[in-house]
């Protein structure tokens, strides 16, 4: 039997889908529909928190710039090593997104945002606790290995809470951090 035939035949086994939707409720008296899928408010929520990891990634990224006098004066930083603490984000983000994905399969998306917070804040804090060259170089590398988390895990997560009418748009919050 050729595919042609099966699909002219309307064979029901074939063109059933196969994950069944539930129906919505529409009200009798003036026809609105009722969505049964649980509190938009919420998905908003986790968008919001979501995002602010994004925000991280821009906070990381351009913080140093008008720091740089005061940061090279308070530990004595040459040119090349202040060139070195700017610079060294973008490796510790391109090891982070090359792991990202692991990560987020061994914990889940939810799980992987924590990984990046808690390395975020470990990165902050040797930056911020910083009496030389090392430990402000690993706390930026640290920062930007869950930066590098975060550009992965927070579309992804967005997508995946997002119901399918607010799905661009909750997916297209993730960008607001590079307008700000």
């Amino acid at each position: 039997m050729a595919l042609e035939d099966v699909i002219n035949n309307g064979d029901a086994e074939v063109r059933a889908p196969l994950i069944h939707q539930p129906k919505n409720m529409v009200d009798e008296e003036d026809g609105t529909t009722h969505h049964h899928g649980g509190n938009q408010w919420m998905v908003y929520l986790s968008t919001f928190v979501a995002v602010c990891g994004s925000y991280e990634f821009g906070c990381c990224v351009g913080y140093s710039s008008p720091t740089e006098s005061a940061i090279m004066e308070d530990l004595s930083l040459s040119t090349a090593e202040f060139s070195v603490f700017s610079s060294i984000l973008t490796f510790g983000a391109m090891i982070g997104a090359i792991t990202s994905g692991p990560i987020a399969d061994l914990v889940g998306r939810k799980g992987a945002m924590r990984v990046a917070s808690a390395v975020c804040v470990a990165g902050w804090l040797a930056i911020y606790f910083a009496k030389g060259v090392i430990p402000l170089d690993i706390g930026r590398l640290a920062s930007g290995y869950g930066t590098g988390v975060y550009s992965y895990v927070v579309p992804v997560f967005i997508a995946e809470i997002a119901p399918k009418e607010l799905r661009g748009a909750l997916t297209a919050a993730n960008q607001c951090h590079q307008i700000i």
